[in-house]
């Protein structure tokens, strides 16, 4: 399928390892994307197996993927960071250095169509144990504490914080919290979004909610496919470039 120059694109859950030479997939797929001059690139959420913007845990696959990202943004591409529970301490990071911007979510307009680009790892109010290791691995007393002890120990303690968020947040590997999207696109749509896109959930799906359509990503890991969006029209497909 002949692609058109100028569109928008979306993943999610690339998933790349921090052995050098794991990125090298990721980076010939953002090869490929350049020659279609995408008007912007959105990145949403666990880019790496797991992203600690320390420098103690930078990794010649992390330095590699994220100087391709900075040449694709040099190039005139907009790239957009939107925060995943894999990623740790983005903020002032070589992540930060390499995009246009980073957030917890990221919206745009592409014809009369208002898009949310959010990772929805956080949309059950009700999963306290999630919302506290997430709290607990994410605040500037332990972003302080990776700082200054040692890198086994900061590692373990993040591996085992990863653990602990992989035991809790819905248990959707067993079966995906449909009825929780709608409900939060359903107060999106509210809002005036027509579209709200998740990765996080690893299963592509598109549901409607009322006023707003609810679309997950699939993760890029595993087939390599992209949401492509048409600026003009306001619509999407997925595509595998």
């Amino acid at each position: 399928m002949a692609i058109e120059k100028g569109r928008i694109f979306v993943i999610g859950d690339s998933h790349i390892g921090l052995a050098g030479g794991d990125e090298k997939r990721i980076v010939a797929w953002i090869d490929r994307l350049s020659e279609l001059e995408p008007k912007a690139l959105y990145l949403n959420g666990d880019v790496f197996h797991y992203f600690i913007g320390d420098p103690k845990f930078i990794t010649s696959s992390v330095v590699a993927f994220f100087g391709r990202l900075r040449a694709l943004r040099d190039a005139g591409t907009a790239v957009h960071y939107v925060e995943g529970n894999r990623d740790f301490f983005l903020q002032g990071s070589i992540a930060e250095a390499s995009v246009t911007d980073i957030s917890l979510a990221a919206s745009f307009q592409a014809g009369s169509t208002r898009y949310l680009i959010v990772h929805g790892d956080m949309i059950n109010d009700h999963d306290l144990p999630y919302r506290f290791w997430r709290r607990a691995s994410k605040n500037p007393l332990t972003r302080f504490g990776v700082r200054w002890v040692p890198r086994k120990i900061a590692r373990r303690f993040v591996d085992g914080v990863e653990k602990k968020l992989a035991g809790t947040n819905f248990k959707h590997k067993r079966r995906l919290p449909v009825e929780l999207m709608q409900e939060y696109g359903r107060k999106k749509g509210r809002e005036g979004y027509g579209v709200v896109v998740f990765g996080h959930f690893h299963e592509k799906l598109e549901v409607q909610a009322d006023g707003a359509r609810v679309v997950v990503l699939p993760a890029w890991y595993l087939d390599g496919e992209a949401m492509m969006v048409s600026p003009e029209s306001g619509s999407h497909e997925f595509v595998t470039i």
